[in-house]
């Protein structure tokens, strides 16, 4: 049996030929293999103004591969999946206003960013969210 290849714009041919005329071309396709995204830092500042009747204003901000769709969390039950935005290539941002009746707590922010292909990641900020809470007079 002989084997004649071909490559053709990425595409293997194979032709088998075992008799001149029973001939075969095999098709092979190279796999794409995409990896995980990945994502370096994640951090959090806290701008209070619950003092001013105000909220409390949280900026999330991450460092990841650049061009992905990046959210965050917020837990327990504050937020889920906020958009952020890509402000220079790798690095999201995104914020949200936690109102006064959230105060007093401890929570924990997740940041997440996905490839269409590749698939999601996840990573959790080790510095805790802590919203002190306010007494009102």
């Amino acid at each position: 049996m002989r084997a004649r290849q071909a490559c053709c714009g990425g595409l293997l041919l194979v032709t088998l030929a075992g008799c001149a005329r029973n001939a075969a071309v095999l098709e092979l396709h190279p796999a794409v293999v995409y990896e995980k995204p990945r994502i370096a830092r994640i951090s959090h500042s806290v701008l209070d103004q619950r003092d001013e009747a105000g909220a409390a204003i949280v900026t999330v901000v991450m460092e990841a591969d650049p061009g992905l769709e990046a959210t965050f969390d917020i837990y327990p039950e504050v937020a889920e999946r906020v958009g952020m935005q890509e402000i220079e290539s790798g690095r999201y941002q995104g914020e949200i206003a936690i109102p006064p009746d959230r105060s007093g707590n401890t929570y924990t922010i997740t940041g997440r960013v996905r490839h269409q292909k590749a698939g999601e990641s996840v990573i959790r900020d080790p510095e805790p969210l802590i919203i002190y809470l306010e007494t009102l007079d």
